[in-house]
């Protein structure tokens, strides 16, 4: 009996030195046929990128890699992580698609985080800050005649005006009301010399009185004297303010800003902030499937105006449109830039973390931004 447990014992001994660890028992198992449901051990975390081409955030080089702003910041952070992925390109309305559905683990290009999105997505921080510009062709110019016309019927213009006879009323009231007893010949009673003074005072101003209204109190030509020396400055004041109209209209075309896109014909991408912003403000909107179409169709002449986010649009003015297309110097709509994620996803938080590490030096967002938007953007 004795000799017979000895040799169990043995036997058992040989068999646990023999037998494989735990993982490659498993590893095993996974290999073997019909062994479908078995799990291996953990490795390095591989997941799919979905990315919109949006130079300068996302480009493409000649040999097919992707680089830019985005990418740039997006292969630093997943390095720091520790994560590998693959990059999938997808366009504006895919992307989205992709990213709602988790087809793909994170989308990386020139997201502009909106409530809509927001709502179906998550976001990461966002990198960086711009908002909506507004494009227009090199050559754009307003004719003559309608350049004169807005010149005169302008805001600026009608206040001048309607400042000035406003001043030269109440002047000629104050002389009228010196004058029409003193001096009833020159400044008639009634609302009659209401119209007296008015004369009086716009002669006075433009070319020092004809002498067919004067006054004769000591009162009245005090204030004669004191608005014969105000008028100079008034009258250089009032014709600077005209001649600033008049240039600016000459040097600006159908479209200076944002409240003229109301009259214009605009163009966006479809589906982009730019869309829902000026649909959400009333303003009619031609949609084309990406900036290049439109640009392309703006030169053309097939719209007046093309809006897009800002950095963008001057992005394609320094490349494929040189000397094509101009951006108006005021954006609108500010936009916030950040990666997008499926709802609930465990990478936004760790991404978070390691973007905000990056961002938080000086010297990495100067060696970010600096190829693509300058050095001024790393402020």
């Amino acid at each position: 009996m004795m000799r017979l447990a000895a040799f169990v014992f043995a036997w058992l001994a040989l068999a646990a030195a023999l037998a494989p660890p735990p993982a490659l028992a498993a590893s095993a198992v996974l290999d073997a046929p019909g062994a479908g449901t078995a799990v291996a051990a953990p490795g390095p975390r591989r997941v799919a990128v979905g990315v919109l081409v949006a130079p300068p955030f996302v480009a493409r080089d000649g040999q097919g890699n992707f680089h830019g702003v985005a990418m740039d910041l997006w292969r630093d952070v997943a390095l720091d992580m520790g994560l590998s992925w693959q990059a999938v390109e997808y366009d504006l309305d895919g992307l989205l698609a992709a990213v709602q559905s988790g087809a793909v683990a994170a989308g990386v290009s020139a997201l502009s985080i909106t409530p809509e999105r927001e709502s179906a997505m998550d976001f990461s921080q966002p990198y960086y800050y711009t908002g909506l510009g507004i494009a227009v062709a090199a050559k754009d110019r307003a004719p003559l005649a309608d350049t004169v016309l807005r010149a005169v019927f302008s805001p600026r213009v009608l206040f001048y005006i309607l400042s000035l006879l406003g001043l030269l009323l109440l002047v000629g009231t104050i002389v009228w009301a010196l004058e029409h007893r003193r001096n009833p010949g020159h400044f008639r009673p009634g609302h009659k010399g209401l119209g007296d003074g008015l004369w009086w005072s716009a002669v006075t101003m433009t070319s020092v009185g004809y002498g067919d209204a004067t006054p004769k109190t000591l009162a009245g030509r005090a204030v004669a004297l004191v608005w014969m020396f105000a008028s100079v400055a008034l009258l250089a004041s009032f014709t600077a303010g005209i001649t600033s109209s008049l240039t600016v209209e000459s040097m600006g075309g159908l479209v200076r800003d944002a409240e003229d896109l109301h009259k214009v014909r605009t163009g966006v991408v479809r589906d982009s902030s730019a869309e829902e912003e000026l649909v959400a403000g009333h303003v009619g909107v031609l949609p084309f499937a990406s900036a290049e179409e439109g640009l392309r169709a703006l030169v053309g002449g097939e719209i007046d105006a093309f809006v897009h986010d800002q950095p963008l649009l001057h992005y394609y003015r320094h490349h494929a449109f040189l000397g094509k297309i101009r951006v108006l110097s005021a954006f609108f709509d500010p936009q916030l830039y950040g990666f997008a994620f499926p709802r609930g996803s465990d990478l936004r938080k760790a991404v978070n973390v390691a973007m905000l590490r990056r961002m938080e030096d000086h010297d990495y967002r100067i060696r970010l931004f600096g190829p693509y938007l300058g050095r001024a953007a790393a402020r």
